[in-house]
């Protein structure tokens, strides 16, 4: 494949065995094509062209893997995918080359706890024990035959959660058996003191159906004191840098469990699986920073009132929570599937382990190729790395597709995960001339994330379906991947592709893509498109009536969408800015407000709109502005009655100065002296 970096022509060209006689055709073509730059889809022989370049003195090659960017797709395709394929791979990789990200720190000294149910797997985890520190955390411990070797530390104990992870886990147990099998010495004098014989000779372990608690065991247990009934069902918390978890439902059944822990159930297979990975898993690790975070503009909260929740809400991992005023991220639980910078309105998240910059200059490049190469229909689809590596190809067979059938062109790209690309890049993908978008997810990454991608596609969807384009951004699990060689349904994208970069802002990205696509349908921008509950775009409705012009809204507004006017009273309101968090809505102490999910594309969302305003009130004894009329007469029509101001509602309209002066001076007010006791 050889390609001119930056141009929009990628020129395509097949050599038969050019890894061995078709060394020197290869080359030849490279200098008769002038190329800025070639590219050979193969690494497998890389150091065969490397080897040939150096002694030819020919122009240098670089690599990439095609059968891996294609993931499957290798059958029946035509030139427009190659090009686009062999476009985008070489941008995006390249781009990435640049930014490096943060690591985040791990370390494990080999603390395992094994949390199990029952005796069932002691035999097996003891094998552990030879080269970590094992605790065996067993609910019911009876039928389980102690070894005299003491090679791991049992516990009778029920674990009721588990947080933190890989070098920093903390379990909470509670005492499920009066003896403590580390303390005992195993001398059996306690079985031959119960009268009821409810101690099992073999486990040491008391049956507490049976047992009367008379006593008779601890006093035979002596000074050891390895029996208590004292502290039974009692909960601590214990420190742990590796958690194997054999209980049939696992204790982070309702998310996706950290670095560090792993769940068998009651499966031989998987705790095989999970010794083997914990006995690698001791010494010092990291892994990316998936994240950039800008508290200034999160919407979370403001003066303990709460706005926007969704990244806590998408979360699989709970590594973000509230915080105060915003939220806090934790690096460590964090995994990488960037759902919570999909959701967030405001742009304070940002991806940071594959930029959205990065994958639009991909995206731009792939489809200026495939338009070039005279492609008809291209539908990007974009999938994490976790799908199998033929999944493409299985699709198309279970959809029956043999090739040349006039099904779209598939472009697909693979992400780190796919939550991590949001609408910013959908659109933005649509601007550049894509004509449709597809998200394929695994089953478990749809579990997580399906809902979450589906209502950020269903607002897209009704922007693109007003716009007169059709809905082009589809969320498909993988067992519904061979939906993806049915013809299309829509008209091929009539937009002109555009050339813009992408913005480092979420908003400037979503602002342009969707202005470009309006423009290249000529869609009436006068004309606001309404749009459903959650949406990141909308207007305020204010009630004149009750709104007394505080302006609280204006200092727990995260996006200056609600304004004030520092020379008169005025509430003013920038409709591009406005998230729709419903911070306003909480901060108001009037109720005044009311949130309008809508889309206005025209000048006017640049504005500021006067939404309420009053004339200037000023104090009846010094004249200085203190607030504003309608202030005033709210707050004469509130507190009037109040025995303070029953008597003297004009202080009411005086400053806070010449209140109290008026105070002081009346000489017919009551004092504190006089009143009765």
């Amino acid at each position: 494949m050889i390609g001119k970096a930056g141009s929009e022509l990628v020129t395509l060209r097949s050599v038969e065995r050019a890894c061995r006689d078709g060394l020197g055709e290869l080359f030849a073509a490279v200098g008769k094509s002038g190329a800025e730059q070639c590219l050979v889809g193969c690494t497998q022989e890389a150091g065969v062209f490397e080897a040939f370049q150096a002694e030819q003195s020919a122009q240098p090659v670089q690599f990439f893997n095609l059968r891996g960017a294609m993931r499957g797709q290798s059958a029946a395709l035509g030139d427009q995918e190659l090009a686009a394929v062999v476009a985008a791979r070489s941008v995006y990789e390249s781009a990435l080359s640049i930014e490096p990200v943060p690591s985040v720190p791990f370390k494990s000294t080999g603390r395992l706890a094994v949390v199990c149910p029952d005796a069932g797997v002691a035999q097996q985890v003891e094998l552990l024990a030879k080269t970590l520190s094992v605790d065996l955390l067993i609910e019911n411990p009876q039928g389980l035959s102690l070894g005299a070797d003491r090679s791991m530390n049992i516990q009778a104990v029920s674990v009721s959660a588990i947080q933190g992870y890989l070098g920093a886990f903390q379990v909470t147990v509670a005492k499920s058996n009066p003896v403590d099998m580390e303390l005992c010495t195993r001398c059996g004098a306690c079985a031959e003191a119960c009268p009821t014989q409810s101690i099992d000779v073999a486990s040491l372990t008391v049956r507490l159906d049976t047992c009367d608690r008379n006593g008779a065991c601890v006093k035979a247990c002596g000074g050891f004191n390895a029996i208590s009934f004292d502290d039974l069902k009692s909960e601590t918390v214990r420190d742990y840098d590796l958690v194997i978890d054999c209980s049939p439902q696992g204790l982070f059944s309702d998310r996706q469990p950290p670095l560090g822990y792993w769940h068998a159930g009651n499966s031989p297979a998987l705790l095989t699986a999970a010794m083997l990975e914990a006995v690698q898993t001791v010494g010092e690790f990291e892994k990316p920073k998936f994240f950039d975070y800008k508290p200034g503009i999160c919407a979370h909260s403001r003066s303990e009132k709460s706005g926007c929740s969704a990244c806590v809400q998408a979360c699989s991992t709970r590594a973000i929570s509230s915080k105060g005023d915003h939220i806090a991220v934790n690096p460590q639980l964090c995994l990488g599937c960037g759902a919570c910078t999909t959701v967030c309105p405001t742009g304070a998240l940002q991806y940071a382990y594959t930029p959205v910059i990065a994958m639009g200059r991909a995206l731009k490049q792939a489809v200026r190729a495939f338009k070039a190469a005279k492609g008809r229909f291209l539908n990007v689809v974009l999938h994490g790395a976790d799908l199998p590596a033929n999944w493409l190809e299985d699709a198309r067979r279970t959809g029956g597709v043999t090739g040349g059938d006039g099904t779209a062109s598939l472009l697909p790209i693979t992400l780190h995960h796919s939550a991590s690309a949001g609408p910013d890049l959908w659109l933005s993908a649509l601007a550049f001339g894509a004509d449709q978008v597809s998200i394929v997810q695994s089953p478990s990454e749809h579990g997580y994330y399906g809902a979450a991608l589906a209502a950020q596609a269903a607002w897209v969807n009704e922007v693109l379906t007003a716009m007169g384009l059709g809905a082009r951004v589809n969320v498909l699990c993988i067992d519904k991947a061979a939906n993806l060689f049915e013809p299309a349904v829509l008209p091929p994208n009539p937009v002109k592709p555009g050339s813009f970069e992408l913005s480092g802002s979420k908003r400037t990205r979503l602002e342009f893509a969707l202005e470009h696509l309006a423009h290249g349908v000529a869609f009436d921008t006068s004309l606001p498109i309404a749009l459903k509950t959650g949406a990141p775009f909308g207007a305020v409705v204010v009630n004149k009536d009750s709104c007394s012009l505080c302006m609280s809204c204006t200092s727990a507004c995260p996006a200056s969408a609600l304004v004030d006017n520092p020379l008169e009273p005025q509430l003013r309101f920038i409709e591009r800015n406005c998230v729709q968090c419903g911070l306003c809505v909480n901060t108001c102490p009037e109720n005044a407000i009311e949130l309008l999910p809508r889309l206005n594309l025209s000048a006017s969302a640049r504005d500021k709109q006067i939404l309420n305003e009053s004339r200037p009130f000023h104090c009846i004894r010094c004249a200085k502005p203190f607030g504003t009329q309608h202030m005033i007469d709210n707050m004469i029509k509130r507190i009037s009655g109040h025995s303070m101001f029953a008597q003297n509602t004009d202080r009411l309209k005086m400053c806070g100065d010449c209140r109290v002066s008026d105070m002081f001076s009346a000489k017919d007010e009551m004092t504190i002296f006089e009143v009765k006791r």
